[in-house]
């Protein structure tokens, strides 16, 4: 408009000037100056709209490179973290999902067809079709869990509400919370185990220390063997109490292993000789089946390989029934000495076996076998031996017997954290 004006301004200037002027040379002067005024009016017009437009595209250009910017970090970001993202829109159309969401529901390249989105999702879990994620985030629902084939997911719904209050879609969130709900049940199930294990060995205490104090017995053999009994549960509950020391530290410490050498033969006889008094009252058989004259030494932390050692052939013997039978046998090989310890005792559950070195954990059988534990000697064995650099490993066969099998190369071990 302004352009309009300006020009329709100049032409009148011209024909007044061409009214006034009589004198043709003069007119075509006059029309010329005018001209030349009007070009460069519209010189300095144009010059200062093309450097105001510069200017402008210039800081567009900038605003759209950070945005674009900040996108692909968030894409970035979003993309490797490790819980799962999807975003739906309030059509429910699906605007995006990362990587880990592609890993869970199986889709590993290319776009994700948008018409299948749902049947991809319900194979996971149908809380994750688009309508649902929309719906759970608009009544504003609390995480739920789902159980994925034995993993843990914990999703959080996010409503998409931008700066004039219209709600626009929605954003759930998956996490993997197996390992936090692991460490709860073993934590709840250690507790249960000990409050089980405790509640005997007290009550049993008591019941003793009471008959004593009555004066009920008078028979110095029925006291004494009344003593031996209350000695007996108190190293019962203070194997207990060690226990729980062992976990509450496992995890905060460092093994430092007294490595030195050690002949293996002699060590396994002390300590079938130890343990055989025990054994003996069950009418249970230790066998030491290898050469009385074997000699195989190794650098190792003695102490630690006894506390193994100790635990498996404590294990043989309180899940063997009476007159059963153990054999401990040591086996040479170029790289490795492996000690095998096989009982004919109750077994394990195949559907236990790969659980057996979990912290805390103690078979169903063994629980309404009436046999005590706390299920923390198996995975701190393992620890110790691996400490070693080798391997422990368990064969069973329900109502048959188990086999043991440690190994421990013929190297100097290394220590590890994670055990006291």
């Amino acid at each position: 408009m302004a352009s309009f004006v300006l020009l329709l301004t100049c032409f009148t200037a011209m024909l007044v000037i061409f009214m006034l002027l009589e004198n043709k040379e003069h007119m075509y002067i006059a029309a010329a100056a005018v001209i030349a005024a009007h070009v460069l009016v519209w010189w300095f017009i144009y010059r200062k709209i093309l450097i105001d437009e510069a200017a402008f595209f210039e800081g567009v250009t900038e605003d759209m490179y950070a945005i674009h910017f900040r996108l692909r970090t968030f894409e970035t970001a979003v993309r490797q973290i490790r819980d799962g993202v999807i975003i739906v829109s309030e059509e429910e159309d699906l605007v995006y999902m990362n990587e880990t969401v592609r890993n869970l529901f199986a889709v590993y390249e290319g776009e994700v067809d948008i018409s299948r989105y749902d049947e991809f999702a319900a194979g996971f879990s149908e809380k994750l079709e688009r309508a649902k994620i929309i719906e759970a985030a608009n009544e504003n629902r609390p995480p739920e869990t789902i159980n994925f084939k034995g993993q843990y997911y914990k999703t959080s719904y996010i409503a998409l509400v931008p700066e004039k209050g219209r709600w626009r879609g929605a954003v759930a969130v998956i996490s993997d919370v197996t390992e936090s709900i692991k460490a709860d049940r073993m934590q709840s199930e250690f507790i249960s185990n000990v409050s089980h294990e405790l509640r005997t060995p007290l009550t049993n205490v008591k019941t003793y220390a009471e008959t004593l104090m009555t004066g009920a017995v008078e028979d110095e053999a029925t006291v004494h063997e009344f003593l031996e009994t209350i000695v007996t549960e108190t190293d019962e509950i203070n194997r207990l109490i060690q226990d729980f020391r062992k976990l509450a530290s496992m995890d905060y410490q460092e093994l430092v292993l007294n490595i030195d050498e050690c002949n293996i033969p002699p060590l396994v006889r002390m300590l079938v000789k130890k343990l055989s008094l025990s054994a003996n009252k069950r009418a249970i058989t230790i066998n030491c089946m290898f050469p009385e004259d074997l000699n195989l030494s190794l650098e190792i932390d003695r102490a630690r390989i006894e506390q193994v050692i100790t635990n498996i052939l404590n294990n043989s013997i309180k899940y063997t029934d009476e007159k059963g039978r153990i054999d401990v046998e040591i086996i040479s090989a170029q790289n490795c000495v492996q000690i095998v310890i096989r009982d004919n005792g109750m077994g394990i559950p195949e559907e236990d076996l790969s659980r057996v070195f979990e912290r805390l954990f103690r078979s169903e059988k063994a629980k309404t076998g009436g046999t005590s534990g706390t299920g923390l000697g198996l995975g701190i064995s393992k620890q110790i031996v691996e400490a070693h650099g080798g391997t422990i490993e368990i064969e069973s066969v329900y109502g048959r017997g188990t086999t043991v099998t440690i190994t421990l190369p013929r190297n100097k071990g290394r220590g590890v954290p994670g055990i006291l």
